[in-house]
């Protein structure tokens, strides 16, 4: 009976230990992706200026990021989604990434719905 209270009592200390990392992790996951959001939020014109690199006709008005789309990039950096003239469809993926202390946009490419809109003199 004494074995059953102190094994117990050890799990009991071992699950809330466990359910406290768990907190813990959660909670830095989700600071790290708030860090991310700001980032891309404060650096959103360069994106835009990249994609209306490819704007001939001038029919980027503006652009939305998809902000539950950002993750971090295995090789650094942060990778994410977006759309243009708040159309769904007009999608781009996207990325920054820092060289020398300096942010800079990077794979910045339209998907083929968005490529052809681009392309079409309207």
């Amino acid at each position: 009976m004494k074995y059953i209270k102190i094994i117990g009592i050890v799990v009991v200390i071992l699950a809330v230990i466990a359910i406290g990392f768990g907190v813990k992790y959660k909670m830095d996951q989700q600071k790290l992706q708030d860090e991310m959001v700001k980032v891309v939020k404060a650096n959103q014109d360069l994106v835009k200026a990249d994609l209306k690199q490819d704007d001939k006709y001038d029919k980027i008005k503006s652009i939305s990021i998809d902000y539950d789309s950002i993750t971090k990039s295995p090789m650094g950096g942060l990778l994410f989604q977006g759309f243009v003239n708040d159309e769904p469809t007009l999608t781009f993926n996207a990325g920054l990434q820092e060289y020398q202390e300096k942010i800079e946009t990077s794979n910045v490419s339209p998907k083929e719905k968005l490529d052809e809109f681009l392309q079409k003199g309207e």
